[in-house]
């Protein structure tokens, strides 16, 4: 399973990433906020999930999940 994890807090991040990649079933890849996070979608996409900060920069609510979809 591909998994994208974009936050802007590198604990959260990297936490998920080493719990996540121990697992060794999910190749992991991460993102600091949300024009990075859309960057990986177009350039490494498609993930089979992504996590994506609420509160991270560039996200403004719900519209930076409407940005991450397109």
């Amino acid at each position: 399973m591909r998994i994208l994890i974009a936050d802007d807090h590198d604990l959260v991040r990297e936490t998920l990433s080493a719990f996540l990649s121990n697992e060794g079933e999910f190749e992991v890849a991460l993102a600091e906020d949300l024009p990075s996070a859309k960057d990986m979608i177009t350039k490494h996409g498609p993930y089979d999930l992504v996590l994506l900060d609420y509160g991270m920069p560039g996200m403004n609510g719900l519209e930076g999940l409407a940005q991450a979809q397109e």
